[in-house]
């Protein structure tokens, strides 16, 4: 019996229609007959164990729109107080000296140094006015000896790249090179071109820099290796990122840092902060201890504030601590600190991941309890192949990024599990991210038209993490949520161009 020509042609439509979404699925370069496995794949059944196993896993890493509120108000509440002058709040709430955001005509050469977390940066940035910048650098990796090393050799590293960038700048009769030093750690500036280091985060521990002047360090070092280059400009590199949002869109509400690490800064009315009101001037350098104690802010209606959100409720108010998020945290440099870091930058996110993994390989849940190298040492497993896992829908493509970090054997069901819970810890990550975002558009009363200029590996490249911070967002402040993004990639760099182009051009 032949079906009629109808039944047939109907049946036809449908294989085309599914081959074809297929195709969509697939990764460019991936036969359709990979994208039709994968899909099938996927649709299997997980173990009955395996199954009850994630469910807990999900369970844990849920955070529901109730407790987003929670910690959208005590963001809010910590950095009221970090503002005030007796405050007390693990958020530092530090002035940057910073009060004009550019207009997008600065124009001018200068140089720049950008340490942002294991990389920094030397460039050569000519401002030319509407916008447009020129930029060439080098880029320079910091061996993990040398984020332990005494922090003079730390300097005389930098010293030494930023002669081999400016060799024309080397001697004393050369022409004197302004140079905007972007410094990602926590500081207690005493004016523009003064800063003392609070403490070291993203792995740092350099001995002999916290409560010394950075720039005087840098300068120091520039001297000894005869390079006549003045730092005139200190920013961390999320004033900076503001800066160069600003350059392109002067109504820039806040600069964002979502990468190894993050932190957040905004425009802060003096009027509201007792921390900001002028000083008098026997406590205009303040000790690391006292940092408390406002700076000297001078005579001016707003400042730019660096607020270290990455401290963020250290005392385990509202954070959804988990047992993984303790773990990793208790062997970190910094115990107990930067907890809001942790669970939403990129340094820690694949760690995360590890342990959650690992907890799943000792009950024999995945890879059939076989341990392997990258699941068993801290720090081996990356947000970088989280992020190649959940951006990747063929699963034989994934087993290959999984052999690639020496898993040989990973079966369907395996990917399919390490896949559920990147996309778990991300998941909750942007959840986290997008509460702290609503606390800041609250509390500058944007919510409905705050733009947010943000730099970081994390926020540019991961898959889904922008909609999934956006999503929440909507949660938190409604379907006209305004909170809008403006990628200023390389905003550390060019921002603290613009740093120095202030400090030497008056503004």
């Amino acid at each position: 019996w032949e079906p009629p020509l109808k039944m047939r042609t109907m049946r036809l439509i449908l294989c085309v229609l599914f081959a074809l979404n297929m195709v969509e699925r697939a990764e460019c370069g991936i036969p359709i007959i990979g994208g039709l496995l994968s899909a099938l794949a996927n649709r299997k059944q997980l173990d009955p164990a395996v199954k009850a196993a994630m469910e807990n896993v999900e369970k844990q890493f849920s955070v529901d729109s109730e407790k987003l509120v929670k910690i959208k108000d005590e963001m809010i509440h910590q950095m009221k107080s970090g503002l005030q002058k007796n405050g007390d709040s693990p958020m530092l709430m530090l002035p940057t000296h910073l009060r004009k955001l550019p207009s997008g005509g600065e124009k001018g050469s200068f140089l720049a140094l950008d340490l942002g977390g294991t990389n920094f940066r030397v460039l050569k940035v000519n401002l030319q006015g509407q916008g447009k910048v020129d930029v060439t650098q080098s880029k320079h990796r910091i061996a993990e000896n040398m984020m332990y090393a005494p922090g003079k050799e730390l300097f005389s590293f930098f010293a030494e790249k930023v002669k081999q960038m400016v060799p024309e700048a080397v001697g004393k009769d050369s022409p004197r090179v302004p140079l905007g030093f972007t410094f990602s750690f926590p500081v207690q500036q005493t004016a523009i071109n003064v800063g003392r280091l609070v403490r070291w985060t993203k792995g740092f521990t350099c001995p002999d820099v916290v409560g010394e002047d950075v720039v005087a360090l840098l300068q120091e070092a520039l001297d000894k290796h005869d390079v006549n280059v003045e730092v005139v400009a200190l920013v961390n590199d999320t004033p900076g990122t503001m800066f160069a949002g600003a350059y392109k869109n002067p109504n820039v509400a806040a600069g964002l840092i979502l990468g190894t690490g993050t932190n957040l800064c905004f425009k802060q009315s003096v009027a509201k902060a007792s921390k900001l009101y002028e000083a008098p001037a026997f406590s205009s350098s303040p000790s690391v201890v006292t940092w408390f104690s406002a700076p000297y802010a001078g005579k001016h209606e707003e400042h730019i504030i660096n607020t270290e959100w990455g401290g963020f409720d250290s005392t385990m108010k509202v954070l959804p601590l988990l047992a993984y998020d303790v773990m990793l945290d208790s062997k970190s440099v910094n115990p107990g600190e930067h907890l809001y870091e942790k669970m939403i930058s990129g340094m820690f996110l694949g760690e995360v991941v590890r342990l959650v993994a690992s907890e799943l390989i000792a009950k024999e849940l995945l890879f059939g309890g076989e341990v392997y190298d990258s699941f068993i040492k801290a720090g081996s497993f990356t947000t970088e192949v989280m992020s190649k896992l959940e951006a990747n829908n063929n699963i034989n493509s994934c087993k290959k990024i999984l052999r690639d970090i020496g898993v040989e054997k990973a079966s369907d069901q395996d990917v399919q599990v390490l896949k559920k819970i990147c996309t778990l810890v991300s998941s909750r990550a942007a959840r986290l991210t997008a509460a702290g975002l609503a606390a800041v558009a609250e509390y500058l009363d944007r919510c409905s038209d705050c733009l947010v200029a943000v730099d970081g590996t994390l926020f540019l490249k991961y898959p889904k993490l922008e909609e999934r911070i956006e999503s929440a967002l909507k949660e938190l402040l409604g379907p006209k949520m305004g909170v809008r993004f403006l990628p200023a990639s390389d905003g550390s760099g060019v921002g603290a161009a613009l740093a120095a182009a202030a400090a030497t051009q008056g503004a």
